[in-house]
């Protein structure tokens, strides 16, 4: 029996178990997956397969307490909000100031776990929810071997010393506990109780494995401090921008300056790549829906690829008549089983395909997605041929075929063939000339600019070294720049504005009295000096720097120091990603 059939004769069964489980199972959705279902093992980890449901389980669970705990440790802060208007005014923010000073160790948990949350996420894999899993069964197989597997008294007693649980009076915060376990109406969910525990006790197991791995490694208090104190700094000083139509304009490009242009960048004026393509549409019948349905997309898509590609409509025909698999339709009114598209340029093809598909989980045109890779098809000359000769199907290949998209109603999926592929071609001097008198002017005035912001930059830092940056901003001004002070600007505050394309790098390498490196902002040339520098230290600052922030970043050097003991458990754990893991760089 198959997993469709024991739904269909047992549904009252598995509503019961849906109802019962709640939001401590995770229902995923197969339809952004494209062919996302193996039935041998979506991921294998430690010579043990795993299939798609029990990865998205252990995946989505991972991210959805992980970020209910970081949830919950940053409320402890907004308790400080009295008034709840999302801000805190002078005196909230001193009653949280001095919270924060006598609790440390909320600021290190919360670091901790947005730490773990982050390493958790890194991996082989495009979603996040799949590396999450993935790193769970490796702590999980590390585990075993090493003898971590924490006890469900020391999963208790973690909970009780976690900040996320602790209200304001130090008591333990029992209500946030039975709305993370599912507890309603005096009942407790078992699984979605275990689920969450579960998720705890690989936090335990990572931690343990953290100390294995960093020991004690940390900063140097000094030299961090330092380096804080560096950061915190405010910079003042003035600022000069001269438009870039200051410039002299460059000499307009002879023929034969154009024409040794373009011989030196031809390969980038080309026309236009073309392709003819299929869309094959599968909507669900009343009796159906897309969940189901997307379970037969994956099997046909199994089946055509043991074809090689050929016999789709053939293909499509008997799964639709066959009564294992859910009902649905293909065909259009007229009969006919898909659309195809005459040779087209993308943009061409955006005007004659409206339809927006789920790809990698964003709204996307169905027409980007036929143009989102190359296709293994023939050239449209050879697809017109077999057009004619009634052997188009004999024609087409497994490469030519992109998987299974939802519509964004959710209410049909659009299977892509890619017919032939007219490739882009070297266009001629004559044609390609105006593309490349652009780029050309484009190219000579940039170099103008470039010349002329170094000669004048030059010529500033000689006045300078001479008589004073009084002097050298002088020379600014006669070039046609207009000069504005700035500051004092605190460089960790990312609420406060640097000069437009000044980097914070750029400021904080320059000496007092000096000219920061010359900034090319978007029209203009910037010349920036660093006149004055501050650092903002009380007694209550310095506290915050030792109790709240050096301890934040030793914690966040050494999980992420874990980093490399995930990338070698990947190799120690044998970790085996199947056809369907979408992997990063990759738009399969």
């Amino acid at each position: 029996m198959n997993i469709l059939e024991f739904i269909r004769k047992n549904s009252l069964l598995v509503l019961i178990v849906i109802v019962g489980v709640g939001a401590g199972l995770v229902m995923m959705d197969y339809s952004g997956k494209a062919s996302a279902f193996s039935r041998n093992y979506y991921i294998e980890v430690d010579n043990t397969g795993y299939d798609y449901p029990e990865v998205s389980a252990l995946g989505e669970n991972g991210k959805e307490y992980l970020a209910s705990l970081l949830q919950a440790t940053r409320r402890l802060l907004d308790q400080f909000d009295t008034n709840g208007d999302e801000r805190f005014d002078e005196q909230e923010a001193a009653a949280l100031t001095a919270w924060q000073q006598a609790h440390p160790e909320v600021g290190e948990s919360f670091a901790r776990l947005n730490s773990i949350y982050a390493d958790w996420s890194f991996g082989a894999a495009q979603d996040n929810a799949d590396n999450i899993a993935i790193t769970r069964l490796m702590l999980r197989a590390e585990a075993k071997a090493l003898g971590l597997a924490p006890s469900e008294a020391q999963i208790d007693a973690y909970l009780r010393d976690l900040p996320a649980f602790r209200t304001l009076k130090g008591e333990f915060n029992t209500a946030l506990y039975q709305r993370l376990t599912g507890y309603r109406n005096g009942i407790s969910n078992r699984v979605q109780e275990e689920n969450f525990r579960s998720v705890v006790a690989d936090i335990i197991i990572w931690e343990a494995l953290q100390a294995i791995v960093s020991k004690e490694v940390h900063f140097n208090s000094q030299a961090e401090l330092e380096r804080i104190n560096a950061s915190a700094q405010s910079i003042s000083g003035r600022t000069a921008l001269i438009p870039t139509d200051k410039v002299p304009a460059p000499a307009e490009p002879t023929e034969e300056e154009l024409q040794t242009y373009w011989e030196a960048n031809k390969a980038l004026y080309k026309s236009p790549e073309r392709r003819i393509i299929s869309v094959y549409t599968l909507t669900p019948d009343q009796e159906s829906n897309m969940e189901n349905l997307s379970y037969t997309a994956d099997t046909i898509m199994e089946n055509l690829s043991a074809a090689q590609g050929q016999g789709l409509d053939k293909l499509l025909a008997d799964t639709a008549d066959n009564a294992e698999h859910q009902p649905f339709t293909y065909k259009g009114e007229d009969g006919s089983t898909h659309v195809t598209y005459p040779l087209s340029t993308q943009e061409e093809l955006l005007n004659l395909l409206k339809e927006n598909v789920n790809f990698e989980g964003a709204e996307t045109p169905l027409a980007r997605v036929a143009f989102s890779e190359t296709a293994g098809a023939p050239t449209p000359q050879s697809y017109e041929q077999a057009l004619a000769s009634g052997s188009v199907d004999k024609l087409s290949n497994i490469k030519q075929i992109r998987g299974f998209y939802t519509t964004m109603d959710d209410k049909q999926l659009k299977l892509i063939r890619i017919e032939a592929v007219e490739a882009p071609e070297v266009l001629p001097f004559e044609a390609a000339r105006e593309r490349a008198l652009v780029d050309f002017r484009a190219q000579r005035e940039a170099e103008a600019v470039d010349t002329f912001a170094q000669k004048l930059g030059e010529e500033m830092k000689n006045a300078l070294a001479e008589k004073g940056l009084d002097a050298a901003f002088a020379l600014a001004t006669q070039a046609g720049a207009t000069i504005a002070p700035y500051g004092p600007t605190r460089i960790a505050d990312p609420t406060q504005e640097l000069p437009d394309g000044v980097r914070v790098s750029d400021l904080m390498s320059t000496p007092s009295g000096k000219l920061a490196p010359t900034a090319r902002p978007e029209g203009g040339i910037r010349f920036t000096s660093v006149e004055r520098r501050t650092v903002e230290d009380s007694p209550a600052i310095s506290a915050g720097k030792l109790m709240y922030t050096l301890p934040r970043e030793n914690a966040q050097l050494r999980y992420d120091m874990m980093k490399e003991w995930l990338s070698s458990a990947y190799k120690r754990f044998n970790v085996n990603l199947s056809q369907h893991v979408r992997t990063r760089g990759s738009d399969n």
